[in-house]
């Protein structure tokens, strides 16, 4: 992620935020001043390690570095990193209680049918990392990332509100964290891993299936982009549906794609995130969209609205075209 820097955008706000109308030019000076020395001198864990500046150096750089959207994220998680009794977050956490699918597969669970599966369910998902080794202050080096995404019929009293799917992805991977600036950017980071995604059955039902990826992640003031490609590992033909070797979906890649794009920014108070998958193939074009619009309650919690539309929405309906919208809350996450 981004280059810690010695600064808050809160404190920044503070030392900016006095009443234009009561104070004079010269009286503005001698308060933005007097911030920036009570801020060097009496709150040394803003810089995280790092040799305190003067404020004349503070101003050069503030006038000279982009600044990224994603910095109050990254801040907190350098100290979470550096705190060996805690986990950081990954991908998005988020429950959303109220949930409408178009066409819920009903393959998935004992005692399902098209007559009695349920449009309306929950749907919830955690998603957590932590370093294995750190190569730098920086947080570069090797993780461990889980996400489980699942999806409950809970006001399905017709079958006992049982799971319908849920799917585990767990991943290793490098991340490189990166400085570098260029046309109104900064390039925060570059992972390279392995992930695998299964949604833990056997036989018929099962789904899985293993990648390599490479992504990366920049941004500037107003928001901040993702990338992300793989190659998914050949497995063998499966030569009987129950046979627990061989390939369960060898056309995953046909609906989910080789690729992700990301965007997040925020349209005042709301947080957008959208994530973007396409199989490039302009004959039989597939692929997804899922825009995430949250609002902030408070410093760790939002309210969410989610919609989706597309290929992949789980994998045991990987292959199925689906549109979802669901409402719930989700933790902060930039």
């Amino acid at each position: 992620m981004p280059k810690i820097v010695s600064y808050s955008p809160v404190l920044r706000f503070l030392s900016n935020g006095v009443n234009m109308s009561i104070c004079k030019a010269t009286t503005l000076k001698k308060i933005h001043r007097f911030f920036w020395i009570f801020l060097l001198t009496t709150a040394p864990a803003i810089s995280l390690g790092h040799a305190q500046e003067t404020p004349q150096e503070v101003e050069v750089e503030l006038a000279t570095r982009p600044n990224s959207i994603l910095e109050k994220r990254d801040t907190a998680e350098t100290a979470i990193v550096a705190n060996p009794f805690s986990i950081a977050q990954y991908r998005l956490n988020y429950v959303l209680p109220f949930s409408w699918v178009q066409n819920p597969n009903s393959l998935n669970a004992e005692g399902f049918n098209s007559n009695n599966i349920d449009r309306f369910e929950a749907k919830y998902q955690i998603s957590v990392k932590l370093p294995l080794y750190l190569r730098d202050e920086q947080d570069s080096g090797l993780y461990f990332g889980f996400t489980a995404v699942s999806f409950w019929q809970v006001y399905n009293s017709k079958v006992s509100k049982p799971f319908r799917e849920t799917n585990y992805e767990p991943e290793i991977f490098y991340t490189w964290q990166n400085s570098m600036h260029l046309l109104g950017f900064e390039f925060n980071q570059l992972q390279l891993g392995f992930n695998h995604q299964s949604n833990g059955q056997s036989g018929a039902l099962s789904r899985s299936w293993n990648r390599v990826f490479a992504a990366a992640i920049f941004s500037n003031e107003d928001a901040f982009y993702y990338v992300k490609t793989w190659y998914r590992i050949p497995e063998d033909e499966k030569v009987d549906l129950q046979d627990p070797s061989g390939d369960d979906n060898p056309d995953i890649t046909h609906f989910l794609g080789h690729m992700e794009l990301g965007v997040g920014t925020k349209l005042g108070r709301v947080d957008v995130l959208t994530l973007v998958r396409n199989n490039l193939n302009l004959n039989d074009n597939k692929g997804s969209i899922e825009i995430n619009l949250s609002y902030p309650v408070n410093d760790r919690y939002n309210i969410m609205l989610q919609y989706f539309n597309g290929y992949g929405d789980s994998l045991i309906d990987y292959n199925r075209h689906q549109q979802r919208i669901g409402l719930g809350f989700q933790l902060a996450f930039f």
